[in-house]
């Protein structure tokens, strides 16, 4: 009797145990930031099909930010993924390398070099750490990637998760339980949205040397070393951005480990005219690209890469629908900062000829317009439903009192609103966002 009670008191425990670990695992991957500096794309970056990335993009932000996957694919059937993290250095990028090689044999390995010139930092603080490696599955990898970037009480700490996350329960927002990045169709492009003026650099002719830390060094090294004994080329290269004199003489020095190790080297600095950048309107801060600059560098990076490695055209080959999928998103996210920015409500009729909604009203008339076609109408106290896939919307005059008349939209139960008069509300149905509203 003893002993059939210690064998259901042992069942009890373990039952228990295992209800608190589902509960532990289902808690994390809610509190887990869902943050495109890392995390988003490293999970991501799991759910594509084994063997279907051509090339592998590595490095800090410059990565996600400038290199447009979309593009890529639009312009060259390069099947390409972002694997950047935030501030990454190159002993993060190396086991994000070595995890990639799990899954995935790339024809070319891109390298972006530009975190060397932070020659104080030989490990990140808890936030960075966390963004380039809480995306990671457990495994040898994921630990040694967090030990070599931490010191050794960071790294105890740093661990667990819950006790770098355990305070965002209340910053808990929708997207943190269903988390729209964490998809095949996100290959880890983060682009930035604004314009930031400046002079253009000029380095062209500047050629001194300075080394980088000792560190960065020795894991580049191993970068190349690891690109080597898997047969696969590798590309270090530096992309447009307002470097000083410096930086340069550290991206030189990276330059010279390149030349040491047989491996190839592009810096983009250096090709301004070539790739037809212009400073005054293609960067969104000192450091990144935005729409027009990455637009411009990923097409000419891309021409190259064609050029010069065997990298078939995916285009036509079912198996990768999912990047036509992130091709389109990225399109209409290009069109939607267009749409936003403009005060021309002809240009924005323009751009939202296909794959919108626009509902209008002008002179007490209403229409809804969808692809460029009129599909319903109204006026007076015109009340207009619409349904499109799995969207519906509701178009309603509200004349509430003498000074209180709105027009409203409804959007799946959402409400947008403005006061009465001649308005456009703009809808993306391509990434089923509402876009804007704009008098005219």
């Amino acid at each position: 009797m003893e002993k059939h009670t210690k064998l259901i008191n042992f069942i009890k425990g373990l039952v228990i145990v295992a209800i608190a670990a589902v509960i532990l695992i289902g808690l994390s991957k809610i509190l887990l930031l869902k943050s495109e500096d890392g995390i988003n794309q490293m999970q991501a970056f799991y759910k594509q099909p084994e063997n279907s990335i051509d090339v592998i993009f590595l490095g800090s932000s410059r990565i996600y930010c400038d290199i447009a996957t979309g593009v890529l694919w639009d312009n060259y059937g390069i099947a390409a993924y972002d694997l950047g993290g935030a501030e990454a250095p190159s002993w993060v990028s190396y086991y994000q390398l070595k995890e990639a090689l799990r899954t995935q044999r790339p024809k070319v390995i891109c390298y972006e070099i530009s975190s060397v010139t932070r020659v104080e930092m030989l490990t990140q603080a808890n936030n960075w750490a966390s963004d380039n490696n809480y995306g990671m599955k457990w495994g040898s990898n994921r630990i040694d990637q967090l030990k070599v970037n931490s010191t050794e009480e960071e790294f105890y700490q740093r661990l667990n998760p819950f006790n770098i996350m355990h305070g965002r329960y209340k910053d808990l927002t929708e997207n943190d339980f269903r988390n729209a990045r964490d998809t095949v169709n996100y290959k880890g492009f983060d682009p930035r949205d604004r314009i930031w003026e400046m002079e253009t650099p000029d380095i062209d002719s500047y050629t001194d040397i300075e080394p980088c830390s000792e560190k960065e060094e020795e894991y580049i090294t191993k970068l190349i070393e690891l690109a080597r004994s898997e047969d696969i080329p590798i590309i270090l290269f530096a992309s447009p951005f307002d470097t000083n004199e410096s930086e340069q003489a550290i991206h030189n020095y990276v330059w010279t480990i390149a030349e040491k190790e047989g491996a190839e080297y592009i810096d983009f600095n250096t090709r301004y005219d070539e790739i037809g950048m212009d400073y005054s309107c293609d960067m969104a801060d000192t450091g990144h690209l935005n729409y027009s600059g990455n637009y411009k560098f990923t097409n000419y990076f891309g021409g190259l890469l064609k050029s010069e490695f065997d990298l078939p055209d995916r285009r036509e080959d079912p198996r990768y629908d999912s990047w036509n999928w992130d091709s389109s998103i990225q399109k209409y996210e290009r069109i939607d900062s267009r749409i936003i920015s403009s005060e021309d409500a002809v240009e924005v009729l323009t751009l939202a000829q296909k794959g919108y909604i626009v509902f209008g009203i002008s002179n007490g008339n209403a229409v809804v317009i969808d692809d460029g076609v009129s599909v319903a109408e109204g006026s007076g106290e015109f009340r207009i439903p619409y349904e499109s896939g799995e969207d519906t919307f509701l178009f309603v005059d509200e004349n509430e009192a003498e000074f209180d008349h709105y027009c409203s939209l409804f959007i799946n139960d959402k409400r947008y609103r403005e006061n009465y008069g001649n308005i456009l509300f703009i809808y993306d149905k391509v990434r089923h966002e509402y876009v804007r509203s704009m008098e005219f």
